[in-house]
C-alpha cells in the first residue's frame, strides 16, 4: 500500500471510529490525533453528559493481511494499561478480506490480557472493516470502565478547555 493510499485508509478509520463514539455517548466532544497526559491516541472522547468520561482508542493496521494483527493487537493492549483514561479501546483497522476471518480469534486470547489487574476495568477491542463502502465498527470485546481520579477529572476538564475538538454538539 502506498503512503497516500494508507493515509487516506487511516483517515476512514479515524473517521468511522468518530463516529462510533458520537452514537456510544450522550454529549461527546471526539478529538482527532490527540495528545493526551503526554500520549498520543488516535481518537479522544470526552463525553460532557455530566460524567466527563475519557474515552481513547489506539489503532492497529493490519498490514500483512491478517497474518501478524491479532498479536499487533495484544501488545497494544498489554501496553494500554498504563494508559490513564476511563474507557480504552484497540481497533484493529483492516483493509483486506483476509483479515475480516483472523477477528474471531480475538476474544479467547484478548479476554485474559484486557482485564485490570483489580478487576475493575476491561481495555475493548473493535474491529474497522475498511472492505466496504461505508466502514464499520465492530465490537469484538467491549470496554468497561477504569477505575476514576481527582487528577484524570480535571485532565479532562482542562483538555476540553485548551482544545478545540473535531466534532461536538453545539448549542
Amino acid at each position: 500500500m502506498i503512503q497516500t493510499d494508507m493515509q487516506q485508509e487511516l483517515g476512514r478509520a479515524k473517521n468511522a471510529l468518530q463516529n462510533y463514539l458520537i452514537h456510544k455517548l450522550l454529549i461527546p466532544k471526539v478529538y482527532l490525533d490527540a495528545e493526551w497526559n503526554g500520549e498520543k491516541v488516535d481518537v479522544l472522547a470526552i463525553d460532557r453528559a455530566g460524567s466527563g468520561d475519557v474515552h481513547a482508542v489506539r489503532m492497529v493496521l493490519d498490514e500483512n493481511n491478517g497474518e501478524n494483527i491479532i498479536w499487533n493487537v495484544l501488545k497494544n493492549v498489554r501496553q494500554f494499561h498504563s494508559f490513564s483514561s476511563h474507557y480504552r479501546y484497540v481497533a484493529a483497522i483492516c483493509g483486506s478480506p483476509h483479515s475480516r476471518q483472523a477477528h474471531e480469534c480475538y476474544e479467547e486470547n484478548a479476554i485474559r490480557e484486557s482485564f485490570a489487574m483489580d478487576g475493575v476495568g476491561r481495555i475493548g477491542i473493535l474491529y474497522v472493516d475498511l472492505t466496504v463502502d461505508d466502514p464499520k465498527v465492530q465490537v469484538i470485546l467491549k470496554a468497561e470502565r477504569f477505575r476514576s481520579s481527582k487528577e484524570l477529572v480535571e485532565m479532562a476538564d482542562q483538555f476540553v478547555a485548551a482544545h478545540t475538538a473535531n466534532w461536538e454538539v453545539r448549542e
